[in-house]
């Protein structure tokens, strides 16, 4: 496992990071127990997996609670980022319902603190709703000042409202962009990463395969129609790459891995294998700037 920077926190975290969204399995898959997600979590740990990310919203804290169980006791070091959004409901980005929200996190967590407390779509919240008096800015300032977590972040896809954020305060520390950096589209590393950069904030590229569509679930989402803007452009890849010795989903992971901007591509694997596959990319090689470009040029 290789480590990066984690921007202006000066934590040292792993490339590969451990999202929180199907500890207990894909839909297709049913309902896994705590113990699935258990597993996927001590075996990141082996692996080298410093950072662990998870919401309310992943199975309505049952994605928490995982994490809850999996982290007790563990003596190595790692960092642990949750989010506030979406629970309690109605979530209206009020002081008093942040408050709530992140101490119900705070439960499920079997903690008193966690290390990264970001906004979960902050397009949800809206401008107001985070830096408006009383808002969510203004509640997660109190919880930081208390000691309840080290750092604040963002996440959306909102990309252009995220960039004038990180603009207008540099008490965010980490952005995340979702399915808008990939080999499929690189919107967010036009309109969001460089002013990221400059800021010495993180850019955390969540859903690195796009959601599937560049790995395990191509075939379902093309059965079912999603995505279906990108079908051409996924073809004209997999051509380009078809005599490569990696795969496309390897690939894909380590084309966003040349891009030292990104610090840490966050998976959202459902099994140990897919896990492993992740973590295997991390080995220090990159993309030669002749093959990006070539990529790019599609």
């Amino acid at each position: 496992m290789q480590y990066r920077q984690f921007g202006k926190t000066g934590w040292q975290v792993s490339e590969i990071g451990l999202g929180g969204s199907w500890f207990y399995g894909r839909p297709e898959m049913g309902l896994k127990p705590v113990s699935h997600g258990v597993e996927l979590v001590e075996r990141a740990l082996e692996l080298g997996v410093n950072y662990f990310d998870t919401a309310p919203l992943y199975g309505k804290g049952r994605s928490e609670e995982v994490l809850g169980v999996a982290l007790k006791g563990v003596a190595q070091p790692y960092y642990l980022a949750t989010k506030v959004g979406y629970f309690p409901e109605p979530f209206d980005y009020t002081r008093e319902t942040v408050w709530r929200g992140f101490e119900a996190s705070l439960k499920r967590l079997q903690r008193d603190r966690v290390d990264l407390l970001q906004v979960h779509e902050a397009e949800k919240a809206g401008w107001e709703g985070i830096f408006g008096k009383g808002r969510t800015l203004e509640a997660l300032l109190e919880i930081q000042a208390q000691g309840l977590t080290q750092h604040i972040g963002l996440t959306g896809s909102d990309l252009g409202l995220m960039r004038d954020m990180l603009k207008e305060s540099d008490v965010f520390v980490s952005v995340i962009t979702f399915c808008k950096y990939d080999l499929l589209t690189q919107e967010a590393r036009e309109v969001l990463v460089p002013t990221a950069a400059e800021g010495d904030v993180a850019v955390i590229a969540a859903s690195p395969l796009h959601a599937g569509l560049l790995g395990s679930k191509r075939d379902h989402w093309m059965g079912q129609g999603r995505f279906s803007d990108l079908y051409d452009k996924l073809k004209r890849v997999e051509a380009l790459l078809a005599h490569e010795p990696e795969d496309i989903t390897r690939i894909a992971l380590r084309y966003l891995l040349s891009d030292p901007r990104v610090k840490i591509l966050l998976s959202g694997v459902s099994t140990v294998e897919e896990l492993e596959v992740s973590v295997s990319v991390s080995d220090g090689k990159v993309l030669s700037p002749e093959f990006i470009e070539r990529i790019e040029s599609l």
